[in-house]
């Protein structure tokens, strides 16, 4: 009566030949990527570096181009200290340096918390500790161990943190 038709059996290598065409351009296309992506003449260090440096803790800054000049964050105290019978107040202008201008910029979200922190230190201090040949730049060693310390607290790198510098600096 009626005939039935049977599909005819393919042949299933001439789709694992286009499956394995398709998987080697794939691989081919990763091999120039990854090349391109690495960089040549051993710049592998160089990925690998900015790779170590992507897991920071710290907030991320472009690089300063080179010559750029510093930034500054500026404070003003005016504070009563342990004067010990001589003078009582303590008037300091310190800036903070850095070559990242966004670190500057951020710097001032955590003032509140420099501000307090600076505000001990000073109020720490005694007119004897003060006097002493070195004892300015003592003090400006503990003001910018305080920067750093309150930058890394709050998620930026306290080594872009570079420098304080006491502008001014008055006991009466």
């Amino acid at each position: 009566m009626a005939e039935e038709v049977q599909p005819e059996k393919k042949s299933s290598k001439g789709l694992i030949i286009a499956l394995s065409v398709v998987v080697l351009l794939l691989a081919i296309g990763m091999g120039v990527m990854a090349t391109m992506l690495m960089g040549s003449g051993g710049n592998g260090a160089a990925a690998e570096q900015a790779v170590a440096e992507s897991t920071s803790p710290y907030k991320e800054y472009p690089a300063p181009p080179a010559g750029t000049p510093p930034s500054y964050f500026e404070m003003k105290f005016v504070v009563n200290f342990k004067g010990e019978g001589r003078a009582r107040f303590l008037a300091v202008d310190l800036k903070f340096m850095s070559r990242h201008p966004e670190l500057i910029e951020d710097m001032e979200h955590i003032r509140p918390v420099l501000q307090n922190d600076l505000q001990m230190l000073l109020r720490n201090q005694t007119y004897t500790e003060l006097s002493q040949d070195n004892g300015q730049e003592l003090l400006r060693q503990r003001i910018l161990e305080i920067g750093r310390a309150a930058a890394e607290s709050n998620g930026l790198n306290p080594e872009y943190v570079q420098n304080v510098f006491l502008t001014r600096f008055v006991m009466q």
